[in-house]
C-alpha cells in the first residue's frame, strides 16, 4: 500500500483513459468530492436540507436557489438551505447524525441520493471508481456502522458507480504522512463524530470514534443558551478564535455564545486526547522505533487557535508516544476527500 501511494502521480499516467477514479468524503455537515481528472477542484456542499411543499414556494423564485424536486416537496440544499432556515428561524434538517445516516429523517436517504448524483456530474462514457468514508465505530455510542455504510454501497451501486469504504482518518494519513511512510495518527474533528486512526508504514494499527465533535459542541451551547444550534453554528463559523478574548465582543448575545463554545472545546479537546491515551494503551502492541506526527484535520478544527489548544493540551498529559509534529493539512476540510481520491488512484495502478 506504501508504495502503491507513494508512485501514485507516475501510475496515474497508466490509468485506463475511461477510468475515472473519485474520493467522496461523506460528512454529517459537508460532503466533499473529488475527482482525477479535476485534482484541484473539490466540489462542498453542506449536508442539509430544508423541506417545503411544493405550493409554498413558486418556482420562479428557487431559480437561484440549489434545491431538488421529489414528489410533491421541494427540498432547499446545502448552504442555501442553511442561509434560509437562519434567515426564517427555522430548524434545517439534517440527512447525517454523530457521522451516520440519520434514523430520524424519513427523507434522508432520497436527499443524499440526489445530492451525491449531483456531485459526480458528468461521467459519460467513463468507468467510474471511488474510494467514500466511513466512520469507526465509537468507543461512546452503540450503535453499528454497518446499516450507514451498506446504504451508501447501495446509493453507489444505484449510480453505476464501482465502490470501496476506506476509513476517514487513514484517508488522512495517505494524503499527509508520505513523508513519514504513512505512520502517523490522523484525527477528523468532523461535525457528527471525531474520528482517530493509528497507522504504522500505511498499516492501520487501530481506529475508533467518539461523539464527542462539533455537534456536540454546537448543541451544548444551544441547550445551555436555550437558542436553536443553527444559530451557534452561524456565530461559530463567523467569529470564533480559540486563542482570542470573547469578552471584547461588542455583541451581548454573540459574546456569550463564544464564552460557551470556548469551554466546549475545550472540553472536547481533553475528552479526545485522553481517548486517544486509553486506546493507545489498549490496543497498540508495537514498540515504535519513531516519534509519531498527528495530523488534525475534520470542519471543526478550522476555528482559529484550535491546534494551539490542541498542542497545549497534549503537552500537558503524559502520553504514550513520541510525538513529532502536531500539524494541520493546507485545508483541513478536503484532506480526508485528497486521502480518498489517492488511494483510489492506487487502486487503480495494482
Amino acid at each position: 500500500m506504501v508504495e502503491e501511494i507513494a508512485k501514485v502521480e507516475e501510475q496515474k499516467k497508466k490509468v485506463n483513459s475511461k477510468s475515472l477514479a473519485c474520493g467522496l468524503d461523506i460528512g454529517t455537515m459537508n460532503l466533499v468530492f473529488g475527482r482525477s481528472d479535476k485534482r484541484d477542484e473539490f466540489n462542498i456542499t453542506r449536508n442539509m436540507f430544508l423541506k417545503l411543499d411544493i405550493e409554498e414556494v413558486p418556482m420562479q423564485d428557487l431559480k437561484e436557489i440549489s434545491h431538488l424536486e421529489i414528489g410533491d416537496s421541494i427540498y432547499i440544499i446545502g448552504e442555501d438551505s442553511f442561509r434560509m432556515a437562519n434567515l426564517f428561524n427555522k430548524h434545517v434538517s439534517r440527512p447525517m447524525e454523530r457521522g451516520m445516516i440519520s434514523p430520524s429523517e424519513i427523507d434522508a436517504i432520497d436527499v443524499l441520493t440526489a445530492i451525491v448524483k449531483n456531485m459526480f456530474g458528468d461521467t459519460k462514457d467513463k468507468d467510474v471508481y471511488v474510494s467514500y468514508s466511513i466512520p469507526a465505530e465509537a468507543v461512546d455510542l452503540d450503535r453499528s456502522v454497518t446499516y450507514h455504510e451498506k446504504v451508501f454501497s447501495r446509493i453507489l451501486t444505484s449510480l453505476g458507480v464501482n465502490h470501496k469504504s476506506v476509513n476517514e482518518s487513514m484517508a488522512i494519513i495517505y494524503a499527509e504522512c508520505a513523508k513519514e511512510n504513512y505512520t502517523g495518527i490522523g484525527i477528523s474533528f468532523g461535525a457528527g463524530m471525531c474520528n482517530v486512526a493509528c497507522s504504522y508504514k500505511g498499516v492501520e494499527v487501530f481506529k475508533f470514534s467518539t461523539t464527542r465533535s462539533g455537534d456536540w459542541i454546537d448543541n451544548n451551547v444551544a441547550n445551555s443558551l436555550d437558542i436553536m444550534s443553527n444559530r451557534v453554528t452561524n456565530i461559530k463559523e463567523k467569529y470564533l478564535n480559540l486563542t482570542e478574548d470573547f469578552s471584547t465582543n461588542p455583541n451581548k448575545k454573540v459574546k456569550r455564545v463564544l464564552e460557551a463554545l470556548h469551554y466546549y472545546y475545550g472540553a472536547m479537546i481533553d475528552y479526545t486526547v485522553k481517548c486517544i491515551i486509553k486506546q493507545f494503551d489498549k490496543k497498540f502492541d508495537l514498540e515504535i522505533d519513531e516519534p509519531l506526527p498527528i495530523i488534525v484535520s475534520g470542519g471543526t478544527s478550522l476555528a482559529g487557535g484550535f491546534l494551539k489548544i490542541f498542542s497545549e493540551n497534549i503537552n500537558k498529559k503524559e502520553i504514550p508516544f513520541v510525538v513529532s509534529q502536531i500539524r494541520q493539512p493546507a485545508n483541513p476540510l478536503t484532506a480526508v476527500c485528497q486521502g480518498l481520491l489517492i488511494k483510489t488512484m492506487a487502486d487503480l495502478t495494482t
